[in-house]
């Protein structure tokens, strides 16, 4: 993210874009392959036996420690950014952590999103349904970052102003 910052709003236009951009890469998909196997069509499993148990075991802990991941460290990270930096800097620093976060949920998604189209088991489909939830309990809102970042009053309100 270029240091073109100017304002909370030019922030959270970038953030959210990336952050709803990222969504959407996986979620066309999975609806089209929900859709297909909900069709009540001949939708038989591109594994059979065994290799499919195995797969869905392997995909379905992929999933789940990828979403882990992603709540695991995250109050350290957060503590790397330096309070006696300007908001700007934080923001941006910020900025950079999330996206790694999203796209981490989002290999996630992809996982679940293979994982359905080869098994055809709605396990995957909760599954992706459960990395939505975490999406959107990441969703980039203003008292989020005020909360994240652990912004002072004066802060609160130079974050809220026209001006960064």
């Amino acid at each position: 993210m270029k240091s073109k910052l100017k304002s909370w709003r030019d922030f959270h236009n970038r953030i959210n874009l990336v952050y709803h951009a990222i969504i959407a890469v996986s979620l066309i998909p999975f609806a089209l392959v929900f859709l297909d196997i909900d069709s009540g069509e001949d939708s038989a499993s591109q594994l059979e036996g065994p290799t499919e148990i195995g797969v869905m075991v392997i995909l379905l802990a992929t999933v789940f420690m990828t979403c882990f991941r992603v709540w695991k460290n995250a109050k350290e990270k957060y503590a790397t950014i330096d309070q006696d930096w300007n908001i700007k800097k934080r923001l941006i620093v910020y900025f950079n952590f999330q996206i790694k976060r999203y796209m981490q949920l989002e290999v996630g998604a992809i996982v679940s999103l293979v994982g359905l189209w080869l098994t055809t088991n709605y396990a995957f489909a909760i599954a992706y349904l459960l990395v939505l939830v975490q999406f959107s309990l990441l969703r980039p809102s203003q008292d989020k970052v005020i909360r994240d970042l652990k912004l002072n009053k004066a802060e609160r309100e130079k974050l809220r102003s026209d001006e960064l």
